[in-house]
């Protein structure tokens, strides 16, 4: 018959063998899950697949992650009560998947929760400005009426507005043009004559493709009212993008 002290030492040795497989098994998890999210956006970012499937790709990893933080807090936990070797390998695990769900809560959930699922945002509700080289509808509400966009705009980007500037149309139209491929945007039409300048704007690290018209009428003293819209080529919601992306540009219009 076996003594006491012979059985707790194998207890103890199946133990250690238990927590070894469950730290290798976190942080392998922890390792496959930023590959498989970071790998997607990257894919996404250029193009190799499309914007839409990497991003949900990403998004997908969200509850494998949370379960790999559970268990390598678990793990962690066991390390320390049993004076078990892996220690490192359960910290790191905790920390990777923790860390890719600090960035999916800053990112994605906290800018989604805060702006309304719309992705079309324009300073002249009334009468936005238009396309003319792109081909998109008057105002794209998405799975919205005109009245519920007109809603979520007007509590949200009441701020959202057309600016005026002491200085001549074609100035201000140089302007324009200059400070977006300042920004690195894709300038695809200018028109003098009308005051209207089109590009193709970037979001993210995804680089999710927006459109954008400026459109600068003259004043009757001589200065120039600017409008300006921006809109999501895919999505529902535009996590806030389009709405700073106006504000920052015109902002920066005005002072230059």
């Amino acid at each position: 018959m076996a003594s006491a002290p012979a059985d707790n030492a194998l207890e103890n040795e199946k133990a250690q063998k238990w927590i070894g497989w469950l730290c290798n098994f976190v942080l392998g998890g922890a390792i496959l899950i930023i590959v498989v999210a970071l790998g997607a956006l990257t894919l996404a970012r250029y193009d190799i697949i499309g914007k839409l499937p990497g991003f949900m790709t990403f998004m997908q990893t969200l509850q494998p992650s949370v379960v790999i933080a559970l268990l390598a807090f678990l793990a962690l936990m066991l390390t320390v009560w049993r004076k078990a070797k892996g220690r490192w390998k359960a910290g790191v695990a905790m920390a990777l998947s923790l860390g890719l769900l600090l960035v999916m809560y800053t990112q994605v959930m906290m800018p989604g929760g805060s702006v309304p699922p719309i992705h079309d945002i324009t300073t002249d509700m009334e009468d936005p400005s238009q396309f003319v080289t792109k081909d998109r509808p008057e105002t794209s509400t998405g799975p919205f009426s005109i009245e519920e966009w007109r809603a979520f705009h007007s509590q949200a980007y009441a701020d959202v507005q057309p600016i005026v500037i002491s200085k001549d149309p074609a100035q201000v139209l140089g302007d324009a043009r200059a400070l977006m491929e300042e920004r690195g945007w894709d300038v695809d039409y200018v028109d003098a004559a009308t005051g209207h300048v089109e590009g193709t704007a970037y979001a993210g690290y995804l680089k999710f493709r927006d459109d954008v018209v400026v459109e600068v009428t003259p004043v009757a003293d001589g200065s120039s009212r600017v409008d300006m819209r921006s809109v999501s080529q895919v999505g529902v919601s535009d996590l806030g993008y389009n709405a700073a992306r106006i504000k920052a540009f015109l902002g920066d219009l005005q002072a230059m």
